[in-house]
């Protein structure tokens, strides 16, 4: 279904094999390295069987990150103090430990895997982020064309199509979280936290289709701005206004192409106003579309789908 090879600039990616159908699950992989802190990184990684080990030193390091991460001085004294907090743990369990401080090569590897950890993990949950092997060779794109989650159920992360995808073409994630923000917004993150610019063709300005779409999501941010206004000078929520602007946001997204469970939300959310405002027929509509583009991005195995299937019949008995 999918190979990893060059993607040009950007060096490793995934792509399709043959086409994809929406909602098909690509890909479910357990984490080679997970931690609830960047402090718990190098005895995390020590704990790794060499093929594992080897395979988390061949991710991507950031070019921001690399020269900015960790000093000689201070990777000495992380890994050091590591070593002897590893031997007191174990003197602690069964009384038998030996000191063995760190050597150079130890030393050298602390902060390239550090400068890999915070270039590839992924929010899991509860706390904890998580660096998979073949999962993170996924390039970014501001509209891709698959979604990662995290299914608690089976204890793997999940890649699925939210849109279509041809033979041959590269599988995309967004790295991002909002995905309807402006392009200035998405490149300055993009740049900060993984050393990058996007080219995709919704960041491609000179282009027709990159103009329009800046343009709509410009238009959308000067009214949820004037709605945000509107709302804090009123005492009581109002359900049709909110309802209106729910409606917009949708249609700008699917102008975009962007699609995801950051769209499955927004139609979820416009079902229950629709509920409250007595529409009913746009109520159904928007339950099915929202939970139909859940069931997409992370299979009727979730527990985020599940999540979304009480919330749809919690508004199906509102009306």
């Amino acid at each position: 279904m999918y190979e990893i090879r060059h993607a040009g600039a950007k060096g490793l990616g995934v792509f399709a094999t043959k086409c994809i159908p929406t909602g098909t699950r690509i890909m479910a992989e357990k984490a080679t390295l997970a931690v609830a802190s960047e402090g718990q990184v190098f005895a995390a990684s020590r704990a790794l069987s060499d093929a594992d080990k080897k395979r988390l030193m061949q991710l991507s390091i950031s070019p921001v990150r690399r020269s900015s991460v960790l000093s000689w001085t201070e990777a000495a004294w992380h890994s050091t103090r590591q070593a002897l907090s590893d031997v007191f743990n174990v003197s602690q369990r069964d009384g038998k430990a030996v000191a063995r401080l760190p050597d150079l090569k130890t030393i050298a590897e602390y902060p390239t895997i550090l400068s890999i950890f915070r270039n590839n993990n992924f929010d899991i949950g509860n706390g904890r982020q998580a660096v998979f092997d073949q999962i993170c060779r996924h390039n970014h794109a501001c509209v891709p064309k698959a979604q990662g989650n995290f299914n608690t159920t089976i204890g793997c992360f999940t890649i699925h199509a939210i849109q279509p995808i041809d033979a041959d073409e590269e599988i995309t994630l967004s790295y991002l979280v909002e995905h309807g923000a402006l392009r200035e917004s998405r490149q300055s993150r993009l740049r900060e936290h993984y050393g990058f610019l996007c080219d995709c063709p919704a960041c491609d300005i000179t282009s027709k289709r990159g103009k329009d779409g800046e343009q709509r999501r410009r238009q959308m941010q000067m009214k949820l701005h004037a709605f945000a206004e509107e709302a804090a000078e009123r005492e009581h929520p109002n359900v049709e206004a909110e309802l209106v602007v729910m409606r917009e946001l949708i249609q700008l997204y699917e102008a975009e192409g962007i699609s995801g469970r950051e769209l499955s939300t927004l139609y979820l959310t416009a079902a229950d106003l629709a509920a409250k405002a007595g529409v009913k027929e746009e109520a159904l509509r928007f339950s099915e579309n929202g939970l139909r583009i859940d069931k997409d991005c992370v299979g009727t195995d979730s527990s985020m789908f599940h999540e979304s299937l009480a919330r749809v019949r919690a508004i199906g008995a509102m009306l």
